[in-house]
């Protein structure tokens, strides 16, 4: 008689139907109660995290030398609590209908900048840095306003659907990271509507220039240079704060320097970072600090 054995392999399709099954979870939950499963999935996982830890201090190092190095470790901790908490609340962002997500949002500061670069008629390019809430950033003003996204499918094609179909839901457009979708960007603004553009990753080999980032260079995309060329488009940052004990989110839309239109691209990218650190001043524990945004470095 063979021996019945219990196959517990995770293949991709299985860890795709199990994130996707537990943001449903989440989405059936309060925001308060999501959360504080986040905070507490964030606490539990900080003992564990050796690489991550060692990224994060050595970000912060670079970032905020001039702190005491428990003001950095607290930030490190925090980080951990954001995160869990960046993705429980994928559930409300990805799968509440409008009417019971708006409402999420307590206070935009800020609407004026907006308003003013849309009666320009040029359209306005707001760029969302990976900090606090940035996932329902993008659904937020897709519901308001309509907007066009560059869209990159992830690692995993098992749920690249999913989350294309969630991000879209509400009238966003994603676009591919390509010339076609160049291309739609362009044609968005001349429509006068709003691009969505992620400007604190490294854009790799041929998309960046080396600009100062908290002091250290960083590869910077130069695609917000060369669309301004081409649109002469109003420039904003955006972001969504996260606030304490579920009581919602707090978005702030701040007004890029006049230098990110420079035509010198390094005047251009060092102006664009600059705006993405006054983002993360905000609050830096909600920034992304796990990601290596330093590795890769000039050669001369």
């Amino acid at each position: 008689m063979k021996k019945m054995s219990l196959n517990l392999t995770l293949t991709p399709d299985r860890k795709a139907k199990l994130f996707i099954g537990f943001l449903r979870f989440c989405s059936w939950l309060p925001l308060p109660v999501a959360h504080l499963l986040g905070a507490i999935m964030g606490i539990l996982y900080f003992p564990f995290a050796k690489r991550d830890k060692h990224i994060i201090r050595t970000n912060l190092t670079i970032a905020f030398p001039q702190y005491y190095a428990m003001a950095r470790w607290w930030i490190k901790f925090r980080f951990f609590i954001h995160r869990g908490k960046t993705f429980t609340e994928l559930g409300a962002s990805w799968l509440w209908e409008k009417d019971r997500l708006l409402p999420l949002v307590k206070e935009v500061r800020g609407q004026a900048y907006l308003d003013d670069a849309l009666a320009q008629g040029k359209g306005a390019m707001l760029l969302c840095p990976h900090w606090g809430a940035w996932e329902l950033m993008g659904v937020y003003w897709s519901a308001l306003y309509g907007i066009t996204n560059l869209y990159q499918p992830p690692d995993y094609p098992e749920i690249a659907d999913f989350i294309k179909h969630s991000r879209e839901r509400m009238g966003a457009n994603l676009v591919p990271t390509d010339v076609s979708g160049v291309r739609a960007l362009l044609s968005a603004l001349k429509q006068n509507q709003l691009i969505g553009i992620l400007p604190d990753q490294d854009p790799g080999e041929t998309g960046g220039i080396f600009a100062p980032f908290f002091g250290k260079p960083a590869n910077t995309i130069v695609l917000v240079g060369k669309l301004l060329k081409r649109s002469q488009s109003p420039v904003l940052f955006t972001v969504c704060e996260r606030l304490s004990w579920g009581r919602g989110y707090r978005v702030h839309i701040i007004p890029a320097s006049s230098d990110i239109n420079h035509e010198d691209q390094l005047v251009s990218a060092t102006a664009l970072n600059q705006g993405v650190e006054a983002c993360v001043q905000l609050n830096p524990e909600q920034y992304v600090w796990n990601y290596k945004r330093w590795k890769r470095q000039p050669t001369c």
